[in-house]
């Protein structure tokens, strides 16, 4: 038996964030990296018609993690052509010190949705076993679709993964994560506050980030892509166009809403706790009251799913212009502190 370390993750919304930082959120080391990401938010209409929003971060899936350098990446392909049993091979990964992050049908997982009812792709992070009970301990988005842990046999994860429908290229792909505390060379991560002051003006002023990685992307083919306050609007449009029965809305949209507020709050509390800046009161009173509106806004939605009533989703929509308003107001006077004290150069609209 052996099970690796694994924490509640400061942010739940995607196993994309979830799984790396449930290995990772209660490490003192890591966690000026944590809080010098995750500011920004973007919103892209997704395949099918679906309407995406998640927090614009680089991760480790195509981009440099500091925290996972030793990790892998392994196609489906070589592992079912090359690995005679995938049971082995994962309890040896874990015998490593890899966390093994990988794609099942949850027609095959016990305590999920799907079990036994539709043959579904999704991640699960598999971070322990037991020989006594021929289990593996996981991690995903199970029951009610929240971020937990389950156990499931050793039989059912390897048909789980072996049946796995492939609809997109990254359902192909197999993670071992291990954690490099020595990060570079034993050089640790430092928070820095101008590059804070910078990642909340691109929020406030909503530009495409995906121009700062040039070297990664063609920012004109995500041009269709939403960042920062101007989030608000389009999602104000779409639940209009929700009502008019033109658009379905997910509920994962608005969860993610709420966990960049509560994350923002927390960042807020870690800065000034290790000293690298006071907060006006009044920017820390506008964002406790801004993550209780996304409270209110996601159980409201969640009360429509019940009930059908329209009118929660008219009062959603009021809410979300107010917040709007409340965030811009709260973003102009941070910034306008940060120009005072010459910590960045800022441009307020």
């Amino acid at each position: 038996m052996k099970t690796l370390p694994l924490c509640d993750p400061l942010i739940s919304n995607y196993p994309q964030h979830a799984f790396y930082l449930s290995i990772i959120s209660d490490n003192k080391d890591c966690q000026p990296w944590i809080y010098s990401n995750y500011t920004n938010l973007f919103l892209s209409n997704w395949k099918n018609d679906e309407i995406f929003l998640d927090f614009y971060v680089q991760t480790p899936e195509h981009h440099f993690n500091p925290w996972f350098k030793d990790s892998q990446r392994l196609h489906r392909d070589l592992i079912l052509g090359s690995i005679p049993n995938l049971v082995s091979f994962i309890r040896s990964q874990i015998d490593a010190g890899y966390y093994v992050w990988t794609h099942v049908d949850e027609y095959f997982i016990p305590d999920t949705p799907s079990y036994h009812t539709r043959r579904f792709a999704h991640a699960v992070l598999i971070y322990g076993y037991d020989d006594s009970t021929r289990e593996f301990q996981l991690a995903g988005f199970f029951k009610y679709r929240s971020y937990s842990r389950t156990t499931v046999p050793y039989d059912d994860l390897k048909t789980a993964f072996e049946h796995c429908d492939i609809y997109d290229d990254y359902l192909n792909y197999t993670h071992l994560l291990k954690i490099n505390p020595e990060y570079h060379n034993n050089k640790i991560y430092e928070f820095d506050l101008s590059y804070f002051a910078e990642c909340m003006e691109n929020y406030y002023t909503s530009i495409n980030e995906t121009e700062n990685y040039k070297s990664f992307y063609t920012p004109k083919l995500y041009s269709d892509r939403t960042f920062g306050l101007d989030i608000y609007n389009k999602l104000t449009m779409y639940f209009e166009l929700m009502l008019s029965k033109q658009r379905t809305i997910d509920t994962r949209l608005l969860y993610t809403l709420r966990e960049h507020k509560k994350f923002m709050n927390l960042k807020i509390k870690y800065i000034e706790q290790e000293g690298h800046y006071r907060f006006p009161a009044v920017f820390k009173d506008n964002y406790t009251r801004v993550e209780k509106e996304t409270t209110i806004m996601l159980n409201q939605f969640l009360k429509y799913g019940i009930t059908q009533c329209e009118d929660n989703i008219i009062k959603l929509i009021g809410r979300l212009g107010f917040l709007y308003q409340l965030e811009n107001e709260t973003l102009e006077l941070l910034l306008s502190d940060f120009s005072k004290q010459g910590i960045t150069g800022v441009r307020l609209r």
